[in-house]
């Protein structure tokens, strides 16, 4: 586990009294659920879906794809929200049409939300021990085909492991998550189910640097 140094305030990339809200109750229901993230995410689901409908919120610009992404095929992270103690972080992820995402974890309870276009989902399980460095052995458990207002809960290890591309043809699809971590600046597990390899990877935000990508290297 990646330990990361604490913030000297909590950290708004963008300014939207919907958004302000909505953290709000999350971190209230977090705290209040503490012991049971099954119950955390459940909870929070109805709040979540009204976020979603809502499509004046998030502004253009974290909206786009980025060329420079620590992702690879243009892929957009962008930091919307993030905790002092970095126990929270809400970002859209914005996929380009013809784009896949990295077979990748995130070490976190979660949930995400698909904001505009439509998705592909990829959902696999580890079935090995993680006895060898670097070797994974991975199953598909579902594909589910995603269009806006879905939402899908991370509660490691059950649906932790995802692979996800943008079905829409002419346009990006952008998925708003909200995870119980630093996710971009935390050493997560990237996967080559083909292959049956792992190995470490920060992804990085498209607006916003991580102090520990210094100690080791981006995807």
């Amino acid at each position: 586990m990646t330990n990361l140094e604490l913030l000297e305030a909590d950290q708004w990339f963008v300014d939207s009294p919907e958004l302000k809200q909505f953290v709000a109750t999350v971190q209230e229901i977090s705290e209040q659920t503490r012991h049971n993230r099954s119950e955390t995410v459940a909870t929070l689901e109805p709040y979540f879906t009204a976020l979603l409908a809502q499509q004046g919120w998030l502004p253009d610009q974290f909206a786009e794809p980025n060329p420079d992404s620590a992702m690879g095929g243009g892929i957009g992270q962008w930091l919307l929200y993030r905790a002092k103690d970095r126990s929270l972080t809400v970002f859209s992820l914005v996929i380009p049409p013809g784009s896949t995402t990295p077979v990748h974890d995130h070490l976190a309870w979660g949930l995400v939300g698909l904001y505009k276009g439509r998705q592909e989902e990829t959902v696999y399980r580890r079935v090995d021990q993680g006895e060898t460095e670097g070797h994974a052995k991975l199953e598909v458990v579902e594909v589910r085909q995603l269009k806006p207002g879905d939402i899908y809960y991370l509660l490691p290890p059950e649906g932790d492991i995802h692979a996800v591309k943008t079905t829409t043809r002419f346009a990006p699809s952008v998925s708003i998550h909200v995870l119980g971590n630093d996710t971009g600046c935390v050493l997560r597990n990237q996967y080559k189910p083909e292959q049956e390899s792992v190995r470490s990877f920060r992804s990085g935000y498209s607006n916003a640097p991580c102090k520990e990508e210094k100690n080791h290297a981006q995807v």
